[in-house]
């Protein structure tokens, strides 16, 4: 039986929304399937002005680069459930080696890391998707954490994945 992404995508939002209105008001630690929808990238243009990026969402460290795209969720109703001002940020984040490890150090001290891979979008850096090809799944291997030092409204959590063997970091967050 196929299931289409359209189901799927309601079904993992549904759960999502049916389990916050249960839980306590802990939005900042969402590690939900919610971020992992594969967005269609054809006419994505992502933008990389870190200033920008910064009155978006808290930028605790200095990247050294970001690179990043804002995907409007309420605009499709067709194929997702309508979520008035819904948005999903997905960010690229290189730090040097010192601040990666610092990020990590802080993450870590807020939940443990868990293992993750983060389907590689055709707008992330080069190294990246060329790293995605590496496992033969076009996936890029790495260990999450909940992106609680990154929270400003609108967004309200999401998860920082950091990319095996780089300073690459893949921070995804949601409004809702």
């Amino acid at each position: 039986m196929m299931v289409s992404q359209a189901k799927l995508f309601f079904l993992s939002l549904s759960a999502i929304l049916l389990l916050n209105a249960c839980s306590r008001n802990e939005t900042a630690n969402v590690n939900s399937s919610a971020l992992n929808f594969n967005s269609n990238t054809a006419a994505i243009i992502p933008r990389d002005d870190v200033e920008e990026l910064g009155k978006i969402i808290k930028l605790p460290y200095a990247p050294e680069e970001a690179t990043f795209y804002e995907f409007d969720l309420s605009a499709d109703a067709n194929s997702r459930p309508s979520v008035p001002n819904a948005k999903r940020l997905v960010v690229v984040l290189q730090f040097s080696a010192a601040i990666a490890n610092s990020v990590v150090a802080d993450a870590g001290r807020r939940a443990a890391p868990a293992p993750l891979d983060v389907d590689a979008e055709n707008w992330f850096p080069p190294e990246l998707v060329a790293k995605s090809g590496e496992a033969g799944d076009e996936t890029l291997k790495g260990v999450s954490y909940p992106a609680t030092d990154f929270v400003q409204p609108p967004y309200t959590g999401g998860r920082l994945t950091r990319i095996n063997d780089t300073n690459y970091f893949v921070l995804e967050m949601l409004t809702f």
